[in-house]
């Protein structure tokens, strides 16, 4: 029997699930933007507890790594690393949030691209297409300018965005007449859960778990805190 926790902060919503083997056993989102240090304690204890189940029995927990909230990747990865203490057969897997994002569009066979505001005219990016209910991964996460951005998508694309409570953003409205365009910000996506489950679908594959020293941000670039510093 093996338990997957999924952990996912990279957003302005929090999500965690859990999974017994290939099986949901629960899932927990929090739509509040800026809250995740104080609740994902909270959160994760709540689904041990309503499941009868003790920290000790979760032996591999799935996270997200980026790209995403600077704040946010910190806090989950921080919290999986500190769940993950003094336990050498607790495995890590790390997991995109760009990947997280494509799930919004699980049902289609169409190419998926996923993208979040990077802030500075810049948007992180990544495509993706569902083939008999697998994800496969077309791109890697990458960070361009919004103008070659544009250029990337087509007509027949579904793009499945995420301004990260940005409300003044900007950066996706010349994608407002795109018939294939979903904005989490309206349709809700419970990334704990499709974390979770990307963890229990690849129990199997060994090659892809970490140690908890080998997790870290995928940040992508600097913050733009650190770019107006440095500039």
């Amino acid at each position: 029997m093996r338990y997957v926790l999924g952990i996912d902060t990279s957003s302005i919503d929090m999500g965690v699930s859990l999974f017994k083997d290939d099986t949901p056993v629960a899932s927990y989102s929090r739509f509040i933007k800026n809250s995740h240090a104080e609740h994902i304690h909270h959160a994760v204890d709540l689904l041990l507890r309503a499941n009868n189940i003790s920290p000790a029995e979760i032996n591999n927990i799935a996270v997200t790594t980026g790209p995403g909230s600077f704040t946010g990747l910190r806090i989950g990865i921080a919290f999986a690393k500190g769940f993950a203490i003094g336990r050498e057969t607790l495995r890590l897997l790390p997991v995109s949030s760009l990947e997280i994002l494509a799930y919004a569009a699980h049902r289609s066979t169409r190419r998926i691209i996923s993208a979040i505001d990077a802030r500075n005219d810049e948007v992180f990016w990544a495509s993706f297409k569902f083939t008999n209910r697998r994800i496969v991964r077309l791109t890697e996460d990458t960070v361009c300018g919004a103008e070659q951005f544009r250029a990337i998508i087509d007509d027949e694309d579904i793009v499945i965005t995420d301004t990260m409570g940005f409300t003044k953003s900007v950066i996706f409205n010349f994608l407002s007449y795109h018939p294939r365009t979903f904005p989490v910000e309206t349709y809700s996506l419970h990334r704990g859960y499709y974390c979770g489950l990307t963890g229990a679908m690849a129990l199997d594959n060994q090659s892809v778990w970490k140690q908890c020293t080998e997790i870290l941000p995928q940040y992508l670039r600097e913050s733009s805190a650190k770019q107006r510093l440095q500039g």
